[in-house]
């Protein structure tokens, strides 16, 4: 069953437009970014299909679910910022940063940030990407 989520992501992924700032990617690249995150999330997740993060505010465990996957593909240096909402099962948002990588055995998520977007927003601002 995840692999047919997996490619009708991908599909649906290669027909919608994206934006990336500061880079042209084609269209497999974009799937194989986004691809990536779903599958680390899918792997990483419970059998509820739950995230396990720690609340920055308070320290506490907090079980996530996947929400809005967005289009927006941002780079840093020769890797990828990609971007998803997740809400608890009380309904609270959590933005969620993955930072992808190309590696040896192809792309991976290095670095996952839960509602951090100032952290991000410098991370970007001193990547010179």
């Amino acid at each position: 069953m995840k692999g047919v989520h997996i490619f009708i992501v991908s599909l649906w992924l290669l027909i919608i437009p994206h934006h990336v700032n500061a880079s042209s990617l084609d269209a497999v690249t974009k799937a194989q970014l986004q691809t990536t995150m779903i599958t680390f999330l899918e792997k990483a997740a419970d059998k509820a299909g739950a995230f396990g993060v720690i609340d920055r505010e308070t320290g506490v465990r907090v079980a996530v679910f996947p929400g809005a996957i967005h289009p927006r593909i941002v780079p840093y240096g020769d890797d990828y910022f990609l971007c998803i909402e997740m809400f608890d099962s009380a309904g609270n948002k959590y933005d969620a940063d993955f930072l992808v990588r190309n590696g040896t055995d192809g792309w991976m998520v290095v670095d996952v940030m839960m509602n951090q977007r100032d952290l991000l927003r410098k991370a970007i601002a001193n990547s010179g990407s």
